[in-house]
């Protein structure tokens, strides 16, 4: 029903005038437009939307209005185009692949590219040009051994990714359904038959419920994001999280801009997470933003003494660390063949 239906189906009662019954009408028409216009606003607030367990909520929350949130379920919501609305999207970099390239528009921020870190540089350089200029990282996060009961964690460390192959953890392993990380993982462990052995201890390929195969006991050790399991290992002392001292893959989380949206970065919201008192809440829930380590120092006692070492660990650590690029198609090809010929 349009503006002019309404005022119509309006019964006015019998007024004494028809000056003041003209000025009634004026005001009632005045209210409806603006009501009318306000519901237009409502329906194109800016909309962010992340990947599950992308955002931590202490942060996603103080994004100004009118800006709203909408979650994304799951990775199969962006195969080849981009969810609408959508004005900023918060992606792992495992998910940029899904995204057509030409769908999403410069960030900008140079400010904010210019306190990135080295490891956040390199990741960008390793995208196309116009690609990277669409991405920012806002925070990183690396994949660790979750272990729930007694495990000697020094030794694990420095044992490192070999500690999965270990005979005791076979049939006992939550690895990610990710192929990719799987090799890499592999690639890293200076075993022979890597692969195959490892994919044969996995229990199974599941990081989206890894915690509870974890807790329910049916698993040993899971592999996940750190910031992935901080709310659990702050409360469950029996959990812990080991970072090998060889290093680990590195998860990060991207703000892009699709191309149809006019609506900026809010730059003030990124700023606010790289920053004090905000940033020392969120390194507390394991939430490290993608700045050199030295700017991150001072903060070391807003983060659990017992978590300190895998959230902020030794600068030679967190520099062994990798980060994943774009696959070219023969890469992609070659990575799919791999996978298949090293089948259990």
């Amino acid at each position: 029903m349009t503006a002019d239906s309404n005022v119509q189906a309006l019964r006015l009662p019998a007024l004494p005038s028809a000056g003041i019954r003209r000025r009634q009408v004026l005001q009632m028409g005045l209210l409806l437009g603006m009501s009318g216009l306000s519901g237009c606003a409502r329906a194109t607030a800016p909309t962010l939307m992340a990947a599950p367990e992308t955002l931590p909520m202490l942060w996603r929350r103080r994004i100004a209005k009118p800006w709203q949130f909408k979650p994304l379920d799951s990775i199969r919501q962006l195969e080849g185009q981009l969810p609408l609305p959508a004005d900023l999207l918060a992606l792992p970099d495992g998910w940029v692949s899904q995204l057509p390239p030409e769908a999403l528009q410069s960030l900008g921020a140079p400010s904010l590219r210019e306190r990135l870190s080295e490891q956040a540089v390199s990741l960008l350089e390793s995208f196309p040009p116009d690609l990277a200029a669409a991405l920012l990282p806002v925070s990183v996060s690396p994949w660790v051994m979750v272990f729930r009961g007694d495990d000697d964690g020094p030794t694990v460390a420095k044992e490192g990714w070999r500690t999965l192959l270990e005979p005791g953890l076979a049939g006992q392993v939550v690895l990610p359904a990710s192929p990719r990380l799987v090799l890499s993982l592999a690639d890293h462990m200076d075993a022979p038959d890597a692969v195959r052995r490892l994919r044969g201890a996995a229990r199974v390929f599941d990081d989206r419920h890894a915690l509870n195969w974890l807790l329910q006991g049916k698993a040993r050790v899971v592999v996940l994001p750190l910031v992935r399991c901080m709310k659990m290992l702050r409360s469950d002392p029996r959990v812990k999280a080991v970072l090998p001292e060889q290093g680990a893959p590195l998860n990060w989380t991207l703000l892009m801009r699709p191309g149809g949206t006019k609506e900026p970065l809010p730059q003030a919201w990124v700023e606010e997470a790289w920053t004090e008192p905000l940033l020392a809440r969120l390194l507390a829930e394991g939430w490290v933003p993608p700045l050199p380590q030295q700017a991150l120092r001072g903060l070391r006692a807003s983060v659990p003494s017992r978590l300190r070492p895998v959230v902020l660990p030794p600068q030679p650590i967190w520099d062994r660390c990798w980060s994943f690029g774009p696959l070219s198609p023969s890469e992609a090809q070659q990575l799919e063949e791999r996978w298949a010929d090293s089948t259990p």
